[in-house]
């Protein structure tokens, strides 16, 4: 491997997304315990909120992307000559559109939650069910590595992530 490029950098884009998220959450965290100056309690709450509600748009975003990707191989197959349109290219990017959603859905809910951890709220049912949320993403994140990777078997790696992406998106309802 040792030459190869992607793109006009030598790092992998795992790399590059992780090196990102890492510091975006250390910016939330770090905004978190000292605060947006001059905004009170109250105004940043709401933002982050708002990022919570980002992160589940993305999150939303990246299913939908892998549901059209899915029906779009699909068809192709049922129907030989259909969609011409679509090419290996096609399938690859939006397979990239939902890897690099997953990762701005990680990042957002990163942020909300270093808010919330620093910050604890008087009720703690949402502070436990967004723990066990963000638990989840992070193991939605983990498999969805090793899957790019090819760490672990395909197949295998393939169904547990489609399984705790499932287990995650229940975990979603639970803490909204």
């Amino acid at each position: 491997m040792d030459g190869f490029t992607y793109g006009r950098t030598k790092f992998s884009p795992t790399i590059i997304y992780a090196l990102v998220c890492g510091f975006l959450t250390a910016i939330s965290l770090w905004m978190s315990y000292h605060g947006i100056a001059d905004w009170s309690f109250r105004m940043q709450k709401g933002f982050w909120n708002l990022m919570g509600f980002f992160s589940l748009l993305f999150t939303i975003g990246s299913v939908i992307l892998w549901f059209l990707k899915k029906k779009i191989i699909r068809e192709k197959q049922r129907v030989p000559g259909s969609l011409a349109w679509v090419n290996g290219s096609t399938i690859k990017g939006l397979r990239e559109a939902h890897v690099t959603l997953g990762w701005l859905a990680v990042t957002f809910g990163l942020g909300h939650s270093a808010f919330y951890l620093v910050n604890l709220p008087s009720r703690m049912n949402n502070v436990f069910s967004g723990i066990v949320a963000l638990a989840g993403m992070i193991l939605v994140l983990l498999t969805g590595i090793m899957y790019k990777h090819k760490m672990i078997s395909m197949k295998t790696c393939r169904m547990s992530h489609r399984v705790i992406s499932c287990i995650f998106g229940l975990l979603i309802l639970a803490h909204i």
